[in-house]
């Protein structure tokens, strides 16, 4: 599980790459993932200061649908943080046509003065309709956070997968993201190669837009 794997994004699974897991016994899988990406963009905001960053997780699943993750990226924030940490846990399960994610996530920045770690519930709704993918992801803010709201949707043309994500994180701005991606290498060791334009279009009138164009390549084991 990727850090969107609680997002639409990946609910869709609107990236080429199945992810891989191994069985550990009792009932539960145990599966990771790395990502060398050009770019950090969250929601549409840039978080590593247009570096390139190297991102990993690994997520423990039970047949029941439960799980526990994390997962890591280095960060550039003003308040002095230079990594970010999540840790989430939720439920996943398909109900008919409808798939159903319900968890929490923890956002953790050690180092950052004042602490600027918090923390988010989610509930996301998916489903596929003549070979196309739609969901929509709600993520409530616990104490002070904000709230967002997430809407995508995915398909795949050959051996290419196509996502368009529209969001609104309350009182920050409105963003939107476009990804392509592919498998290179073979069967028996694929890589997906990933090419994502990103914008956010800010509340605040003093406030510069962000975009950028990210490319990433990533590994599911």
């Amino acid at each position: 599980m990727t850090k969107y794997a609680i997002t639409t994004a990946t609910l869709l699974t609107v990236f080429s790459t199945a992810a891989t897991s191994a069985d550990i016994g009792g009932g539960f899988d145990l599966s990771g993932n790395a990502t060398i990406t050009s770019e950090y963009f969250w929601r549409g905001m840039d978080q590593n200061s247009n570096a390139a960053a190297f991102q990993g997780g690994i997520d423990l699943a039970h047949e029941t649908g439960l799980y526990i993750g994390v997962w890591s990226s280095p960060v550039n924030f003003e308040d002095g943080a230079s990594s970010e940490v999540d840790y989430y846990g939720g439920y996943g399960a398909e109900f008919g046509p409808v798939g159903v994610d319900v968890g929490v996530i923890s956002y953790q920045y050690p180092g950052s003065i004042p602490n600027s770690s918090f923390e988010e519930m989610y509930l996301g709704l998916s489903t596929t309709l003549s070979g196309v993918d739609f969901g929509a992801t709600h993520y409530e803010g616990a104490s002070s956070a904000e709230n967002a709201t997430e809407f995508s949707l995915g398909t795949s043309l050959g051996d290419f997968g196509f996502a368009y994500t529209l969001g609104e994180y309350d009182n920050t701005g409105d963003y939107f993201s476009f990804i392509v991606s592919t498998e290179i290498l073979d069967e028996t060791w694929p890589v997906e190669v990933a090419l994502m334009y990103t914008e956010m279009d800010l509340d605040d009138p003093t406030a510069e837009d962000e975009d950028g164009v990210v490319l990433s390549v990533s590994k599911s084991f």
